[in-house]
């Protein structure tokens, strides 16, 4: 006969002809591995612990189930100490607990904590940690390299070849582009640098509506037809944040005057309408129009860059030394030497990415699956994997000094 093996702690058996490695264990069907073989805890300890209150009765209730899951000989033990620990701990009732705060002489859950509120001060402080969005509309970051791809597509047009194109082709340049120039004074050869603040704090007051206007139709479309969106709100959203940041970006390299300010609002109110209508009508035409406004946002930041790396010019005398913010730095993770025009390229980057968006978005339906989910997942998991290496190479610095 079989020699038969040294059993298992609490009654699971090794088998009568296992060589113990790799074979799995098998339980004996003996009341000795059901949950109910573990010592039951005096009822005097049950009741010791329940009478704590509500939050520790749970609690011991928990405990009391998930050593039952456990036939192990430690688990007979833990059981006993967990609840002697409860029934003889201070009441923490008021951590959890059922009663409304008003009943209660606890204050308000608002301001239970109001050392960890920030006021406005500790948030400019750490401008550069809050304008991370890692895990919030997460933001594509750009290398060297991609920044220098995306520079050569700065003549990269659409041309129009429907009567929708031609229409929303013409209210864009004719209608909006010419006369823009017009009032910020831009002109392409070597523009003032008066004449770009006007033009980049405007614009991308502008530019910052039409995502947001999309992807609250697309919200309310989605919950009013009972129907999936397919992905395209948060690409709209994460362009209307985009477009919010590179606003919030020029704020701190320039002041908007009572003029600006005036221009600012004017743009919103007369476009906005125009925006909610025309998207009502015809989805495809507002991202149609998009994609133009970002053609010539795309030109208007090659030529600022182009300038602000050309010795001799007006761009080049006020910009070319001067560094980014740290609300830039924090937002696409700029070294800490980063100058202006590092930024800028970064913002021109976001604007080519808009427009092979939207005039992509054109030429879709509705209800086509947004092509663009991927890649907003591996730009978080980068973006994840560059604030690990930035955490590791401080701690190195650390070590080091």
């Amino acid at each position: 006969r079989a020699r038969r093996r040294a059993p298992w702690p609490n009654g699971i058996s090794r088998g009568p002809t296992s060589n113990y490695r790799g074979d799995p264990p098998r339980v004996r069907s003996s009341a000795a591995t059901l949950p109910g073989s573990i010592p039951a805890p005096p009822a005097s300890m049950l009741a010791a612990a329940r009478s704590r209150g509500p939050a520790v009765a749970l609690r011991a209730g928990a405990i009391q189930r998930a050593a039952a899951l456990l036939p192990t000989p430690g688990a007979s033990r833990a059981l006993p100490v967990a609840l002697r620990r409860l029934s003889t701990q201070p009441d923490d009732a008021e951590l959890v607990s059922t009663k409304h705060f008003r009943l209660t002489d606890q204050p308000h859950p608002l301001k239970a904590k109001p050392t960890e509120r920030l006021s406005r001060e500790g948030y400019e402080g750490k401008e550069r940690e809050y304008s991370n969005h890692i895990g919030r509309q997460q933001n594509y970051i750009w290398t060297p390299a991609e920044l220098e791809e995306k520079l050569r597509t700065a003549q990269d047009v659409h041309t129009p070849t429907t009567v929708m194109d031609h229409v929303m082709h013409s209210i864009m340049y004719y209608g909006l582009y010419h006369p823009f120039n017009f009032i910020t004074g831009y002109t392409q050869k070597d523009p003032s640098p008066r004449s770009i603040e006007w033009r980049l704090i405007i614009l991308e007051s502008f530019a910052g509506v039409p995502g947001f206007v999309a992807a609250g139709f697309r919200h309310f479309r989605s919950l009013r037809l009972l129907k999936k969106d397919y992905g395209w709100i948060h690409t709209l959203l994460e362009e209307a944040e985009n477009e919010r940041m590179h606003l919030l970006t020029c704020l701190k390299m320039f002041e908007a005057g009572p003029v600006t300010r005036v221009l600012c609002v004017g743009a919103q109110l007369a476009m906005t309408p125009f925006l909610m209508a025309v998207y009502m009508v015809e989805p495809r035409a507002v991202h149609r129009f998009v994609g133009y406004l970002e053609q010539t946002a795309c030109h208007t930041y090659k030529n600022i860059i182009d300038h602000v790396e050309t010795p001799g010019t007006r761009l080049h005398a006020a910009w070319s030394k001067l560094p980014a913010p740290e609300i830039a730095k924090g937002y696409w993770h700029l070294p800490e030497d980063a100058m202006w025009v590092d930024a800028l390229k970064c913002m021109y980057a976001d604007e080519a990415n808009h427009r092979d968006v939207n005039h992509t978005f054109a030429s879709m339906q509705s209800d086509d699956p947004n092509p663009y989910v991927a890649k907003h997942r591996e730009a978080a998991a980068r973006a994840w994997k560059i604030i690990e290496a930035e955490k590791a190479l401080r701690e190195v610095g650390r070590k080091v000094a």
